[in-house]
This record gives C-alpha cells, structure tokens and sequence, in this order.
C-alpha cells in the first residue's frame, strides 16, 4: 500500500491512498467510478467539510514507518497552490507534496482534484517523482482518461457509516488501483495542532497489498489530522497533522514556482502519459508554462481513435439528469426512437450566458485539429415569435486558430445552427453567430469535454450532435443517422 499522500501514486499527501480489497467493485459491479455523468460548475472551488482545499493552505504531517525492520522518521508537506489544470474537460486544482524519509526527500507530486456539484471531490490524476540518492528512479502516472485510467473519489459529498467503498482512482497501467471505505464517525482525537470530535475514518486498501489497511482520520473544515495502519501493513505507517497554516503571497509564489519546475520534470520524463496533457494555469487561466501540445496515439486514449476525431451523440445516449427543462419525447425513426425538445409556447428565448433550457454531455476529442460541428434537429411548428428552428452550441476548452478562447459554456461566445423554416428534420451546420468566419473550433486538451447545447426557440428539438474532424466531414451528412 502506497504511503500516505493524500492521493498519490507512489505518495501522494492529502488525498487518500485508496482503498481496494482484490476484487472489490463498486455497488455498479465496476471496478472504477464513473464521472461522467457528474457536473462539474466550478470544480476547483473544493469546499467539502471533510475535505477542503483553500489555496495558499500549507499542511505538515510527521510520523513513522517501518522500512527494513527499523522505525524511520517520516515527513509529509502538501501546499494548495492557485494553480489549475484541464483534464478531460474539467479544471482541477493542483496540490504540491514532498515526502521525506529519515530528513531525505523520497518523493515530490503534483495531484488534480476537481469538485462535482453535489460535492463530491474527485483526484483526476497524479503525478509523482520518486528519488534515489538524489535522482529519479520511478514516476508512475496516471491521468484520467489516459491508458484507461478513470477518475476516482477522494471524498464523498455525505460520508456515511455502512455505506459502499468506492474506488479512489484507477490506473491499470501503473498498478493504482486503491479503494476507499468509510470506517468510523464520531470520533475523538487529539493530534499535535488540536483535538477535534466527530472525527471520520477512512479504511483504504490497494490491490497490491492485501490484507493491509491504512485508516485516514479527517476532521470537519481541516481535512485528514491522523494516518493509522491496520493489518498486515508492512510500511506501518503513522502521520499526525503537527502543522496547518495559510501562506502569504510571497510564499505562495514560491510554491507555485516549484510545482510548474516540477510539471517541467513532468513533461521531460512522463513520454508515455504527462506530455499529452494540457499545461497548469496561473489563476487568471493562463498557460504557467510553455509547451508544445501532443496528440496522445490511438493506443494510448481510453476510447477508440476514431472517438477522438469524430464524435458523435444520439438523444437516445443521455440521462434525464442531462438536461434541464428540455424533454425526451418518442420519435420513431430516430436513434433508439428518441429524440429530446421542449414544448412551443410562442417564445423566442435567449441566448447564452442566459440559463435557459439546455442540455450538456461530453465528447472525446484530440487537441490541434479543427472541428465542426452539425445538429439533426426537428424544426418544429412556428408559433408566435418562435420559429422552432434554433440551437445555440458551446464547448469547454475551445479556442480558435491563434488559441483565443470561445465558446465557454457560462459566456456570451457561442456557435449558432440556424435550421429552415420548414417544418420536419435536417441537418444544421453550427455556425459563427458573430462574424463570417469559418465555423472551426480547436480544443486545447486530448480527452474529454464538455458540449452545451441550449434552446434558441421553443418547439425545436433534436436527436443526433456531431462534432467531426473538419477533414471529414465538410458538408451535411447525407444519411438522416450516422452510424458510430
């Protein structure tokens, strides 16, 4: 079982290692969560009582383990810097961790946490450095999305005694495969900087470790006080949160300055997985660092290589919870014979950043290649001021060719597939509402992210979205469904 590191590969501070009975699953029979079908407004603002996540907040553990037969001191500093990063269309905050056994730095990381609406915190990925007489010896990373790693859960919106472990993070590649369970409540425990009641223990396990538990303690607006070990830990290791403080901003500069010298590393010697992903932003969502962007190869993203340069998305493919005052209605002939629209009362509605109705889903795509995109859409019975021939579309991580960013879900930047007054289906092209200008948009991450597709006039309706590589798919498709 990985040292603590509150989430980390190899040891990753302030996240938990995971806890995974072999075998264990989760209550869907999977062996991994699935994200996707979480929202994510404003994920790097992590607020979860258990686990919260204030930039510029500084953490210091001290404790043991057991290498060798011999008790040797153990160290842990975890600092949340102002830095995010993109991963598969959802901005993570970053969190810097160093780990120190016996005064000696054995292990740097940089860890992603994103915080889902309900309040659900999620680690996206982790990468660490492990060191050896001064050098690295290992850097087992795992990205969400990439060599088929998925998401896991570090903190549940509402921990509950009984209810079912969960997996932290799955990365098959490098073996990380921890799951978490929730132990105990209600607890007392005095660590160094307080005693705190109420307290919650996590049980985490790992596949590559049997038999071995570690027990996290977490109190109520700090986060994890105490590492525990139960078992047949063979690390047994103990941490007690002897410091927690809130940096100034030179020292948070300081900090910000060796998480991205640590991201430089990253790049440098992650070749298989870390050189595909995005670079961290500064807080104002600039780029910290200057790099080349990659596309990832077919073998390496955890869908099909065609996902990536075509996505393509039928009604029939989402939730309820997708959408928001739109309707699923019958529609024989459509994809699985549905189709999603809202009633026509007469109204015209408006566009965004206005909240009107709207659905949201999320599409594969590879970074540097232009995109259009087309809509099968039902042109509905005029009535009133509507027209029932309109859909505004927007995507995260979208920019232009000079890597302006458009299209934000949230702004006033949109695309516009105008359909024609004639009642009945047809393919709409999504246009640039606001020039002349070829309708391309790029994405600046290899993954995932995020579509909104939002009502321009009651009464439309739709059943297929296609975003296409622009090579592919440069006129109207001719079939009225495109096969996946």
């Amino acid at each position: 079982m990985r040292r603590f590191h509150i989430v980390s590969t190899a040891v990753v501070l302030f996240v938990l290692i995971m806890v995974s009975a072999c075998g264990q699953k989760t209550p869907d029979g999977s062996l991994f969560e699935d994200s996707s079908s979480e929202k994510f407004s404003t994920p790097t603002n992590v607020n979860n009582e258990w686990f919260p996540l204030r930039p510029g907040t500084r953490f210091v553990y001290t404790g043991y383990t057991v290498e060798n037969g011999e008790q040797v001191s153990h160290r842990v500093e975890l600092a949340v810097t102002d830095l995010t990063k993109v991963i598969a269309g959802v901005r993570n905050i970053v969190v810097w961790e160093l780990d120190y056994s016996a005064d000696v730095l054995v292990e740097a990381e940089l860890v992603f946490y994103a915080q889902a609406d309900g309040g659900t915190v999620w680690s996206m990925g982790q990468y660490p450095e492990e060191y050896e007489n001064g050098r690295i010896i290992d850097n087992p990373t795992w990205i969400h999305s990439l060599l088929e790693a998925k998401a896991g859960i570090v903190m549940p919106a509402k921990p509950q005694v009984g209810t079912p472990g969960y997996s932290q993070g799955w990365g098959p590649d490098v073996d990380y495969k921890d799951r978490g369970q929730v132990s105990q409540m209600g607890q007392q425990v005095c660590v160094p900087v307080d005693c705190y009641q109420n307290v919650l223990v996590i049980d985490e396990t790992s596949t590559l470790e049997p038999g071995a538990h570690q027990l996290k303690y977490y109190a109520r607006n700090v986060g994890v006080i105490r590492v525990d070990w139960k078992g047949e830990d063979q690390t047994q290791e103990t941490l007690e949160l002897v410091e927690i403080s809130q940096l100034n901003p030179e020292a948070l500069a300081q900090v910000r300055a060796s998480a991205m010298e640590l991201e430089k590393s990253a790049y440098e010697n992650s070749r298989d997985v870390y050189i595909y992903t995005s670079p961290v932003e500064y807080p104002e969502g600039t780029p910290a660092i200057t790099i080349t962007l990659v596309s990832p190869p077919a073998s390496l993203t955890s869908v099909p290589q065609g996902s990536l340069i075509e996505g393509i998305i039928y009604a029939s493919d989402l939730l309820q919870s997708d959408l928001s005052e739109l309707e699923f209605w019958d529609s024989p002939g459509s994809p699985g014979d549905k189709m999603i629209g809202l009633p026509n009362n007469g109204d015209e509605l408006d566009p965004p950043p206005e909240n009107d109705p709207h659905v949201i889903f999320h599409v594969q795509v590879q970074s540097g290649i232009p995109y259009r995109c087309w809509i099968h859409m039902k042109v509905g019975k005029p009535n009133g001021k509507s027209t029932a021939n309109l859909i505004w579309v927007q995507f995260s991580d979208a920019v232009d060719e000079v890597n302006n960013e458009l299209f934000k879900p949230g702004t006033a930047s949109y695309l516009r597939a105008q359909g024609p007054t004639k009642e009945g289906w047809s393919w709409v092209e999504c246009d640039r509402a606001d020039s002349d200008a070829e309708p391309l948009v790029y994405f600046t991450i290899n993954g995932e992210i995020i579509v909104r597709l939002q009502a321009g006039m009651e009464g439309v309706g739709f059943d297929q979205f296609v975003l296409s590589a622009k090579e592919f798919l440069e006129g109207p498709p001719t079939e009225p469904i495109i096969e996946k």
